[in-house]
Order: C-alpha cells, then structure tokens, then sequence
C-alpha cells in the first residue's frame, strides 16, 4: 500500500492512499502525457511539475511545484520523493 504525503509551501501536510500501484508522470521525462494532463485537468503549466495517477488511471493528483511530495510505503518509510527539483 502507498501514500501521497504533500507538505505544503504553508508547511501543511496531507497524506492520501494511492493503493498498491502508481504511476508518475514527470514534465521533462513523460512530456507527450505531462501536456494531455494538463489540459484534462485544467491546471496552469507554470504551477504543476508532474501528476500521480493511480487507481487504474481514474484518480489523478497534480504535483505543485511548491509542495514537497513523498511517496511512502505502509509502514511509514519513505519510498520516493518526487518533488519537484
């Protein structure tokens, strides 16, 4: 099991359940999906860096440039940080 944990640029923390798979999609590295889902989620480009998809593609969270996101394993370990740098 993962979770999506975002502090916030106000040093608010939220952590959401992704489940047992995700897939992340990075502005440089997925630029083709990074645009389709920029349109489809009507976010500004300048603000987001990157989505996380999980749920078989039907749940989709867009990654704000200023936030800091760790993806974490059930126990409480970090497994990914997919900030933006």
């Amino acid at each position: 099991m993962f979770v999506l944990r975002r502090i916030t640029s106000e040093n608010l923390t939220s952590n959401t359940a992704i489940g047992d798979s995700y897939i992340v999609v990075d502005s440089e590295r997925n630029q083709k999906d990074f645009n389709f889902l920029i349109d489809s989620q009507k976010c500004d480009k300048k603000d987001v860096h990157g989505f996380v998809s999980y749920n078989e593609g039907s749940k989709v969270i867009p990654l704000y440039k200023k936030s800091v996101y760790f993806v974490m394993v059930s126990n409480g370990r970090t497994f990914e940080n997919i900030s933006y740098k």
